[in-house]
Formats: C-alpha cells, sequence, structure tokens
C-alpha cells in the first residue's frame, strides 16, 4: 500500500531487476535456514524488517515525512518482499489494513486524543496525563504542537 503511494514499482517488476538488498538481514536469514531450516529465526528477520517498515511508514503517514530516506525504505521492503518469497509467503497488495495495534483502531485514537484535548481545556492535568500513558502503554506517540494540535504515530 505505501509503496505504490511512494511511487515505487510492483515487488515482481523491482525483484526482476538486480537490486541490492539489506546485506545484514539476508545474512541472518540465510543463518537461520542453514540452521536445519531454523523458520521461527527467519521469520524473526521478516517481523523485525515488517515491524520497522511499519512505523517508518506510520510516521509517514501522521507527521508526513521521515527520517529514514525513501531509498532505504524501499531497500527494506524490497528485502521483506523477497525474503518472504523464500518461505512461500505472498504479497497481497489489495490486503487491507485494519489500522489496529494493541487493540486500538485509528478512530479510537483520535477520540481517545479528543478527550486528553478536553480534560486539558478543563485543566483536568491528571486525566490528560492518563490518557497520554494510556496510548504511550498501547505503543502510540503523541506529538503536541502549537494551537492545541496533536499529531501522533504507532512505534
Amino acid at each position: 500500500q505505501y509503496g505504490s503511494q511512494l511511487g515505487w514499482e510492483t515487488p515482481e517488476k523491482v525483484l526482476s531487476e538486480k537490486t541490492n538488498l539489506l546485506i545484514s538481514q539476508v545474512e541472518q536469514f540465510q543463518k537461520a535456514m542453514d540452521d536445519d531450516i531454523n523458520t521461527p529465526g527467519a521469520l524473526a528477520v521478516l517481523f523485525e524488517l515488517a515491524k520497522e517498515l511499519r512505523r517508518e511508514g506510520n510516521i509517514l503517514v501522521h507527521e508526513g515525512q521521515t527520517e529514514t530516506s525513501l531509498e532505504e525504505l524501499q531497500k527494506q521492503w524490497i528485502t521483506l518482499v523477497k525474503l518472504s518469497q523464500v518461505l512461500g509467503l505472498e504479497f497481497q497488495p489489495n490486503a487491507e489494513i485494519n489500522g489496529e495495534v494493541g487493540g486500538l483502531s485509528d478512530a479510537e485514537i483520535e477520540s481517545l486524543i479528543q478527550q486528553r484535548l478536553a480534560a486539558k481545556k478543563a485543566k483536568n492535568y491528571s486525566e490528560a496525563d492518563r490518557i497520554r500513558d494510556e496510548l504511550q502503554n498501547q505503543g502510540i506517540k503523541l506529538i503536541d504542537q502549537p494551537g492545541g494540535v496533536t499529531r501522533w504515530h504507532r512505534n
């Protein structure tokens, strides 16, 4: 989903060309597979790549930019797709993303942010802090900006 929004080619087209993959992740993956086909170890490499891409994707969606270069993100994405194919996992570009992490949907997060804003306006700072802590425990980072605007992204 994010790849097409960033103007990247489909994984099939990119993977048919010579591509620089992330060497350390490929080596970790190969080491796991060479260890009597250690599938859990290989999956751990994939999950770490996916976790980082998800985090960067959330930052990109909610902040409009990311500290990681688009070239590096594409390299991570291509590595994830290529290594996933070794295990027979398929990339599905039309798969729906439900936007839930830790049981909270985007709408629920926005609702809690509005409750926090109302608590701050009512000078109920303990409630505002409680809501911030609750979101932080769910892996949601809040970024307060001037003018009462709060941006957020998933960690």
